[in-house]
């Protein structure tokens, strides 16, 4: 390779670097409305009291999501992961 082309192809990565362009995947984010989803399929219903659950788990206080969600007669098989998906 001449020194004019490996010179080109430095200074091609370096702005692709320095303009903040990446080849990486997007972070998964889950919210609250992932918990209520999965509530949904799980047959369970949604009123108030688990819609907060949910976005406690979203605000980042699993244990009170989870506490509430057993609370309201959500079984715990399906209490924990809900504020899994809602907390992730």
């Amino acid at each position: 390779m001449s020194f004019i082309r490996k010179a080109a192809a430095a200074f091609g990565c370096l702005a692709l670097a320095g303009s903040g362009v990446f080849l990486t995947a997007p972070a998964a984010q889950a919210n609250a409305h992932d918990c209520m989803e999965f509530l949904r399929r799980q047959g369970q219903y949604l009123n108030g009291t688990r819609t907060n659950a949910c976005y406690f788990a979203e605000w980042g206080d699993w244990q009170n999501c989870y506490n509430l969600l057993v609370y309201d007669g959500v079984p715990s098989w399906a209490a924990r992961p809900a504020c899994d998906r809602g907390a992730a």
